[in-house]
C-alpha cells in the first residue's frame, strides 16, 4: 500500500540553517510528495505506510526492522545529500517510532556566487559574535572593578546594556548547536534556548530604549538626571520584557508547538508578540536620535568654532549614538531587491553590523569612556606608587646596620627620599 496523500494541513519544518537571526526568521511552507510504494508481502505485524512531519514517505514495513530511506533532495529551497539516509524504526508492535533520525542529512553548499557569500557571511557572524563577546566581558569586568569610582546613573545604564549584549551573544552561540534533527524532535531544551534567547534579545532592545530615554531627558528636555531613579530604568529594561516573552511562549506552546519554536508559519503572526515591542522601541529611539542631533546642531551653531568642526562633531556624535540606540537594526527592514550586487552588500552589511554591535558598544561606552579611563589611570598610578614604596621598603630593610644603630632610622631616611 502506498503512502497516503499528503494532507493540506500538514506542516513543514523551518529552514535548517538561518544565516541572519536578527529580529525573526521566516519559514516557507511547501508540499512534499513522494512516489507510492508497492505493497510488500510481509507476514506478522506491519507498520503502515505513512509520512513524518518533514514529509518523508515511509513505506509499509515489517515490525521490528529499522528502515532507511534517502534524505530529501531539496527542502525549503536547500539541497541535501540524497546519498545519505533518514532512519526510522518500525517497532515490534507494528507502529512507527515517534521521530525519524535526520542527523545524517547534510545541506549541499551550491557553487553559486550568493551561496559562497552566505558562507563567508556566516563566518563573519561567528567571528563578530566571538570578538564582541570577548570585548563585552572585558568591559563588564572594568565596570565591576571600577563600580565605586564611576558611580553614576549613566555608567550604570551602560553596564546593564553591556550585560544584555553578553547574554544575548552567548545565547546566540548556544542557538547554533540546534540542528535539523533536534528541530524535528521539538526537544524541550531547544524550546527553552530559543525562549531565553528571545528574552535576552528583547531586554537588549529595551536597555537601548533606556539609553535613548536617558539621553533625551538630559539633552532635549534639560531635566536634571539626578532626579531620575535607577529602579525605574531597571524595571523597564529587565521586568517589562518578561511578561512579553511569557505570553509569546504560552501562545507558541498551544498554537504552534513545533520545530523548537523557530520562525513563523505562513498566516500566523505569533512572533509579533515580541517583535512588535522591538520595532516600537527602534522607532522611538529614532525619534530620540533626531531630537538629540537637532539640539546638538543648535548648540554647535551657537558656538564660536568653525562650521567644518561643528559638522564633524555632529557626525561623530551621530555615529557614536547609532549602535547605542540600536538604529543600525533599521537596516534589516530594507529590501535589497533582486539585484545580485545589492543582495551581496545587504548580506555583508547586516552580518557585520549585527555581530559587531556589541564590540562597538564596548569600545565607545567603556574603553573610550573618559570616566572609565580616568579611574583606570588612577588605579594604575596608585598601584605603581604602592609598588615603588614596597620596593623602597624592601631595599631599606636589606641595608646592613650596626648593632648600635636603630634600623628604623635607616628605614625613615630611605622612605623620605
Amino acid at each position: 500500500m502506498g503512502c497516503p496523500p499528503f494532507t493540506r494541513d500538514a506542516r513543514t519544518a523551518q529552514m535548517l540553517f538561518v544565516l541572519l537571526l536578527g529580529i525573526s526568521t521566516t519559514v516557507r511552507s511547501e508540499r512534499l510528495l513522494c512516489d507510492g510504494e508497492e505493497q510488500a508481502n510481509f507476514t506478522g505485524p506491519l507498520c503502515n505506510a505513512t509520512r513524518d512531519e518533514i514529509g518523508t514517505c515511509w513505506p509499509e514495513s515489517e515490525a521490528g526492522r529499522t528502515v532507511a530511506t534517502p534524505c530529501p533532495e531539496r527542502f525549503n529551497g536547500v539541497r541535501y545529500d540524497s546519498s545519505k539516509s533518514v532512519i526510522r524504526e518500525c517497532l515490534a508492535n507494528g507502529t512507527w517510532a515517534q521521530r525519524s533520525n535526520y542527523s545524517l542529512c547534510k545541506p549541499i553548499i551550491d557553487a553559486k556566487p550568493n551561496s559562497q557569500h552566505y558562507k563567508i557571511a556566516l563566518i563573519v557572524n561567528y567571528l563578530g559574535h566571538c570578538i564582541s563577546l570577548a570585548a563585552l566581558i572585558t568591559a563588564f569586568g572594568f565596570f565591576w572593578w571600577l563600580r565605586r569610582s564611576i558611580r553614576c546613573l549613566r555608567n550604570a545604564i551602560h553596564w546593564h546594556l553591556v550585560t544584555t549584549f553578553i547574554l544575548r551573544n552567548a545565547a546566540w552561540l548556544l542557538l547554533q548547536i540546534i540542528d535539523l534533527s533536534t528541530q524535528e524532535r521539538n526537544e524541550p531544551w531547544c524550546r527553552v534556548v530559543i525562549t531565553v534567547f528571545n528574552y535576552f534579545q528583547v531586554t537588549n532592545f529595551f536597555w537601548m530604549f533606556v539609553e535613548g530615554c536617558y539621553l533625551h531627558t538630559a539633552i532635549v528636555m534639560t531635566y536634571s538626571t539626578d532626579k531620575l531613579r535607577k529602579s525605574i530604568f531597571v524595571c523597564i529594561g529587565w521586568c517589562i520584557p518578561a511578561p512579553i516573552i511569557i505570553v509569546w511562549a504560552m501562545v507558541k506552546l498551544f498554537y504552534e508547538d513545533e520545530k523548537c519554536w523557530f520562525g513563523k508559519t505562513e498566516g500566523k503572526y505569533i512572533d509579533y508578540i515580541y517583535q512588535g515591542p522591538i520595532i516600537l522601541v527602534l522607532l522611538v529611539n529614532f525619534i530620540f536620535l533626531f531630537n538629540i542631533v537637532r539640539i546638538l546642531m543648535t548648540k554647535l551653531r551657537a558656538s564660536t568654532t568653525s562650521e567644518t568642526i561643528q559638522y564633524r562633531k555632529a557626525v561623530k556624535a551621530t555615529l557614536v549614538l547609532l549602535p547605542l540606540l540600536g538604529i543600525t537594526y533599521m537596516l534589516f527592514f530594507v529590501n535589497p531587491g533582486e539585484d545580485p550586487v545589492s543582495q551581496v552588500i545587504f548580506i555583508y552589511v547586516n552580518s557585520f553590523l549585527m555581530s559587531f554591535q556589541g564590540f562597538f558598544v564596548s569600545v565607545f561606552y567603556c574603553f573610550l569612556n573618559g570616566e572609565v579611563r580616568s579611574a583606570l589611570r588612577k588605579r594604575w598610578n596608585r598601584w605603581m606608587d604602592n609598588h615603588r614604596l614596597q620596593a623602597r621598603v624592601t631595599r631599606a630593610m636589606s641595608i646592613p646596620t650596626s648593632p648600635t644603630r636603630i634600623s628604623f632610622h635607616s628605614f625613615k631616611r630611605t622612605t623620605s627620599v
